[in-house]
């Protein structure tokens, strides 16, 4: 085996800082893309991410003389510079550029940002790739350290946008690398590599120093000047978190604003506009007291369920501006309890513009709480007439991942279950959302057979369905409203005849049918054929499968004809075509360099190492992004993907890796009993996860994080053993070991779009389970590779006395044992 020399401690410190920053750059892209992108694009900064970190990988391995062992130091401080400097440069650009995406220029848009932003994180990739393989191999503390440092960077983002600007963020992130590559080369002969590293970390820190104080003290500074094709002016307030921009803008039009207004108003009202990740937006309404001035949120239809029956006690879930608030105040409402899970908007409404608002937060019987809806219901013994959920989407990206929207935890069959249970006997739950009668009833139909099942479920037949729902639309808006308890003749007479005095439509009642699907939907006759008949996916939205804005297919992404960049489903495009991206990449880093080691290795020799690191790879990911899609619910917040799941996964993944010593080989029984807890614990998570979450739901927020903790924990310690686990097995192939971490690297970027598409078409679950797949194709190679492994070290006893001592290509010395 390779000689163990003591690796010094810098070098543990060089690649944990690294780590850090790497991971929170790619968690600040996924901001940035969200603002002035779309969500969907968001997603490609983990793809971009693992890309760049894979060509940095096969930079180190196409040149083995100049990642020589003894050029570590020097060539680790350029590329971390080199990573400061792109990371800056790209962010700068990025952010200066008028960026005007138009339908048919998707694709483009998605080019470019991979040209732009693979760039820094290729750099970083050379600098992780040498020290990862062209130190000495000691087992598994430097990979320990690499994942430590990447799960503090998770955390660390948190901090850092609670206290600076996300341009400031970069500015010291790019410092901090720049700086640990000085701490690692100050001690060169390299004078040029000192300079140049302590140039650009001090440089960094001092632009970081005054931006942020420029923002902090509200002068002009380098920010979003342009957004989703917009230039961003008249910025009355903004701030940003780990999944959202907020940003409020003064309202010209003196006219009422409203989602679906019967008619114009005639009144005349002061507010302002908010909006989230520049794009969803809702409205700040000025309040003095005289609720008699909003009379005109009477004739807006996410309002209807007020008509249907009086509501004493309500829920609002989403406060956005107020204006939900508002309209209970004006029906009357004597409790209602408005709950809001950014806290930038909670901000907003109890601080910045609270005198605008008419300070919501201290009117009689009005309460804000900053929390999830399902998680703060589940764990309330507060019950509600109304539950009011108003067209809550913010199409932003958590930092956490794209496509893994808060929103979607909202129109599921176990929240709805959860919100009927807070309601009191004969309470209504009210959704509202987009409609179009020609072009896009998909929501409509997804809302009543969420509605169907999650009713089916407290007990109501499929031939009572129709007595328990009612629909009704104004313009572009339809509310779907539903009672556990059946509606009575006479209830629903009264309900109907006022609804129809206020101009609104009724689509669906117990006595009035809308359409073919919407019957079916409401009787025992919508089955998997039903389903599958139709041209859009309407099928209920679930917490294993909880997309409920993509009714697009996958099959259908080859024969879409448009790129509607408003469309929801055009996410599904732009999945499709990363997972296009990332075959591909799969082919030229994977494929053409196997295929030319093969012309000079024994392919029985070759398959085994690519194939397990190409497995882990696929595996880690997969398992990562699904336990994140599930438990983020469970713990009821989007910024605990980050802090509580990936934190686990990366923190105790670190310590498994630290167990593993230098001294293994496929034959060791140590290395078949890793192995084995490892397929155990993750077969054992799979099996608990959904039981233990739908048991501890309602516990308190500290409780629900210590069982995720607990349901990660052991699963994670044992996916962290692989990779250093393999290193050990291969490590006589000292050479090609930056291959093996690009092909780790690169099947990771194809396990993270592929994760979420089939996330999408298959469910959660499915997902996983393909995850536990991967890592038993590890189990079923290390096994396989028992006999390669005797075949080669008995060919290599033929020529190589015991003891004897060959030098590697990086100059240094690798021992073979006695066998």
């Amino acid at each position: 085996m390779q000689s163990i020399s003591k690796i010094h401690g810098r070098y543990y410190l060089a690649i944990f800082v690294l780590a850090f920053a790497t991971l929170s750059y790619q968690i600040l892209i996924t901001r940035f893309f969200s603002v002035m992108l779309h969500h969907h694009f968001a997603f490609a900064a983990i793809s971009l991410a693992m890309l760049g970190l894979t060509r940095g990988a096969m930079e180190v391995y196409g040149k083995p003389a100049r990642y020589a062992a003894d050029r570590v130091g020097i060539e680790f401080a350029r590329h971390a510079s080199w990573f400061a400097l792109s990371s800056v440069g790209a962010m700068i650009v990025f952010l200066c550029v008028p960026l005007v995406v138009s339908a048919e220029n998707v694709p483009l848009a998605l080019a470019l940002a991979i040209i732009a932003f693979v760039a820094p994180f290729t750099e970083g990739g050379v600098c992780i790739t040498v020290l990862l393989t062209r130190l000495p191999y000691g087992g598994g503390w430097l990979y320990a350290a690499d994942l430590l440092g990447a799960a503090v960077g998770c955390l660390g983002v948190i901090v850092i946008l609670l206290v600076i600007d996300p341009v400031s963020a970069t500015l010291w992130i790019g410092a901090l690398a720049a700086g640990v590559g000085w701490i690692v080369v100050r001690r060169s002969e390299d004078v040029r590599s000192v300079r140049l590293s302590g140039a650009v970390a001090l440089t960094l820190a001092v632009a970081a120093t005054v931006h942020a104080g420029l923002d902090l003290t509200g002068r002009s500074h380098l920010g979003v000047f342009w957004a989703k094709g917009a230039e961003q002016t008249g910025t009355l307030f903004e701030r940003w978190n780990t999944y959202s921009r907020v940003r409020v803008r003064e309202l010209a039009d003196k006219v009422p604003f409203g989602w679906g207004l019967v008619g114009t108003p005639d009144a005349r009202i002061d507010q302002h506009y908010l909006d989230i990740d520049a794009d969803a937006g809702t409205v700040i309404t000025r309040y003095d007291g005289d609720i008699g001035k909003l009379g005109y949120l009477k004739d807006d239809v996410i309002n209807a369920a007020y008509f249907v029956q009086p509501a004493a006690d309500v829920a609002v879930v989403g406060v956005g501006g107020g204006r939900d608030i508002l309209s209970g105040l004006l029906f009357g409402a004597s409790r209602i309890r408005a709950i809001e899970i950014n806290p930038a908007i909670f901000e907003v409404l109890t601080q910045k513009f609270a005198d605008f608002s008419g300070h919501l937060d201290r009117q009689p019987g009005v309460s804000l709480v900053n929390a999830e809806a399902r998680s703060y219901i589940n764990h309330s013994p507060e019950r509600y007439d109304l539950v009011q959920i108003s067209l809550i989407d913010t199409w932003a990206a958590t930092a956490a991942g794209g496509l893994t929207l808060t929103e979607n935890r909202l129109y599921t069959v176990e929240a709805w279950d959860d919100f009927y249970r807070a309601l009191k006997p004969g309470g209504l739950l009210s959704v509202s959302r987009w409609y179009d009668a020609e072009k896009h009833r998909g929501e409509l139909y997804r809302l009543i057979a969420i509605g169907a099942s999650a009713l089916q479920r407290k007990g109501v037949s499929a031939g009572e369905l129709r007595h328990h729902v009612v629909a009704v639309n104004v313009g572009g808006i339809v509310t779907v409203i539903t009672r556990p308890d059946a509606f009575s003749d006479a209830e629903w007479q009264g309900a109907r005849e006022r609804i129809q005095a206020q101009g609104f439509k009724i689509l669906l009642g117990p006595d009035i049918t809308f359409d073919a699907v919407t019957s079916t939907l409401l009787s025992d006759k919508a089955n998997q054929a039903f389903f599958d008949s139709l041209p859009e996916n309407i099928v209920a939205s679930t917490d294993d499968n909880p997309f409920f804005f993509y009714t697009s297919r996958f099959s259908d992404f080859v024969s879409t004809q448009s790129w509607d960049i408003m469309s929801n489903n055009v996410a599904i495009g732009i999945t499709g075509l990363l997972i296009i991206v990332a075959l591909c990449a799969c082919g030229y880093y994977i494929v053409l360099p196997f295929l030319r080691l093969a012309r000079r290795m024994p392919m029985a020799t070759l398959t085994p190492p690519v194939a397990y690191f190409s497995a882990i790879g696929m595996g880690f990911m997969l398992i990562e992004i699904s336990q994140m899609q599930r438990l983020m619910v469970f713990l009821g917040h989007p910024v605990y993907g980050l802090s509580v799941v990936l934190f686990t996964i990366l923190l105790f993944s670190g310590i498994g890796s630290a167990t593993v010593g230098a001294d293994t080989s496929s034959r060791s029984r140590v290395t078949v009993f890793r192995i084995a807890a490892l397929l155990t614990t993750l077969v054992v998570a799979a099996l608990l996860t959904p039981l233990v979450t739908a048991w501890a739901r309602s516990l308190s927020t500290d409780m629900r994080i210590l069982v995720s903790v607990l349901l990660l924990a052991l699963p994670a310690f044992c996916m962290g053993m692989m990779f250093p686990l393999g290193l050990g097995v291969w490590r006589r192939h000292h050479e090609l070991l930056p291959f093996f971490w690009s092909t780790n690297g690169i099947t990771s970027m194809l396990a993270s779009v592929l994760g979420v598409a089939l996330s999408i078409q298959f469910g959660i679950a499915k997902t996983y389970a393909l995850g536990v797949c991967s890592y038993a194709v590890c189990a079923i190679v290390i096994i396989a590779s028992r006999r390669v492994q005797s075949i080669d070290m008995s060919a290599e006893k033929e020529t190589v006395s015991p003891g004897a001592c060959i030098a590697g290509k990086d100059g240094a010395t690798i021992r073979r044992p006695h066998q």
